[in-house]
């Protein structure tokens, strides 16, 4: 269903203010299509349930509704996000309905936005309260809504929190000492890295001290660069503790320059081999203005990298680099069991899980037979037959809730249970459901590859 709104005429301050009162009615509206979803997928603790198939979970805290483990699946594809952001939303919606029912009743009116009041729900779920506790907080909260700002009634709600529950707050920082990490994860620009910590506020206060000291020590060997930059060169130099303590100490020996082993996969184009048939990179190359590929390397952590970019990443570093051979096609066997090399291919072919919109690396996933394996059968595990999925969404299509298949190598078709369907290839995913049956038979038969796919209109099939 595509609805065209009619244009409001008005002064741009009016147009403003009736698009923001849309989007308020939208967001409320979406909040309750979640909530009336979750009632008909929810689950009693008497109901009977497959123990191979879809079971009952609680997605949100004490009192909130169970609901059906595959609920986030739909929803994730119907939005477009992930299903681990599906879930929190769920998780949300459950909590506000079950433990808030005052800024339950705010989000439906348009009173208070959807991200606020789940955020407060967060607030009182990651302190762990029981039902009876948030609805006295919530009870308390009723009359602030919409009429104190935001900020003071973060801050009203803490308080609140702390007066009903100290020794939860108590626990609530041990917790948080016990979530302790470090993470990183490449950026948009593969020449640059993010880094998030959490760590003990005194330790954050000692890095925070010895990274200062490092931006001053370059800054005085001459270094222009601003201090956000001289600090992240900092950050970096602390990897090699005794390069950092020579900086500390108003040297800089070179000596203690850091090696790493890189493995990349090398296009035709960066090894000079120009025109080799059966090596094309697909339509994500970076074109240059004159309409022809810049010579490129792929990393899987860091992503496409053009040549210069080698020497400014690497340059002082020992590379080994381990080639990766794209066959034109891979043999299948008859063994459950997958061959690395098939592994392989259907990694570097895929690059993320085949679900709908998902954005998970393959490298690290199971990879699942489209059509079930079945013992005695030849030829069954081959890349036509095999994509990434996480275990849910492996499970979900095991239990035949959703439904699977795979026309021709790298392309999938999806069917949801409430029949959502959906096409998954290299370009991308393609919700179906503003399609018309004719387009979707056309889509199927142009990706079909005969013989061991069925036609869309026999029963079973995606069309």
């Amino acid at each position: 269903m595509i609805i065209t709104a009619t244009p409001f005429q008005g002064t741009a301050v009016e147009r403003l203010r009736y698009a923001m009162e849309l989007r308020r009615q939208a967001d409320a509206d979406e909040m309750r299509a979640i909530a009336e979803l979750a009632a008909e997928h929810s689950w009693t603790t008497t109901d009977e349930y497959d123990v191979i198939g879809e079971r009952p979970v609680r997605l949100g805290a004490d009192g909130s509704r169970l609901v059906g483990e595959f609920l986030p699946l739909e929803i994730a594809a119907i939005k477009g996000i992930s299903v681990t952001a599906a879930t929190f939303l769920i998780r949300d919606v459950l909590n506000l309905e079950a433990r808030h029912p005052a800024l339950w009743r705010a989000v439906r009116a348009g009173a208070i936005p959807p991200y606020k009041a789940c955020k407060l729900a967060q607030l009182a779920a990651h302190y762990e309260l029981t039902q009876e506790q948030t609805l006295a907080i919530d009870t308390q909260l009723a009359g602030k809504i919409g009429r104190i700002g935001w900020q003071r009634l973060q801050r009203l709600t803490r308080g609140l929190i702390g007066q009903i529950a100290a020794d939860k707050i108590k626990a609530a920082a041990q917790k948080a000492r016990d979530a302790r990490f470090v993470r990183s994860n490449t950026a948009d620009e593969a020449v640059v890295t993010e880094l998030w910590a959490r760590l003990d506020t005194t330790d954050a206060q000692q890095l925070e001290a010895t990274i200062q000291a490092i931006a001053k020590s370059l800054l005085r060997q001459g270094d222009t660069d601003t201090l956000d930059v001289r600090r992240a060169k900092a950050l970096g130099i602390l990897a090699t503790p005794a390069r950092a303590q020579a900086m500390l100490e108003g040297t800089d020996d070179q000596r203690y320059l850091p090696r790493t082993k890189v493995y990349l996969h090398i296009t035709p184009e960066l090894l000079g081999i120009h025109g080799a048939p059966g090596n094309t990179t697909g339509g994500d190359d970076p074109v240059t203005p004159d309409g022809g590929s810049e010579p490129i390397a792929r990393s899987e952590t860091l992503g496409p990298l053009v040549r210069s970019q080698l020497a400014e990443l690497f340059g002082t570093h020992r590379i080994t680099i381990t080639p990766v051979i794209h066959a034109d096609g891979e043999h299948a066997v008859d063994s459950y069991e997958i061959p690395h090399r098939i592994r392989e291919t259907v990694t570097l072919r895929d690059i993320c899980e085949i679900f709908p919109y998902s954005s998970r690396s393959a490298r690290n996933l199971d990879l699942d037979h489209t059509r079930p394996y079945t013992p005695g059968t030849a030829g069954q595990t081959s890349p036509d037959n095999l994509g990434p999925l996480t275990r849910k969404a492996h499970r979900a299509k095991t239990s035949r809730r959703w439904h699977l298949r795979q026309p021709r190598s790298g392309t999938f078709w999806w069917r949801s249970p409430t029949g959502q369907r959906y096409r998954v290839g290299s370009d991308g995913t393609t919700d179906l459901h503003h399609h018309s049956p004719l387009e979707r038979r056309i889509t199927w038969l142009l990706d079909s590859r005969p013989p061991h796919t069925p036609p869309p209109e026999q029963p079973g099939s995606p069309g």
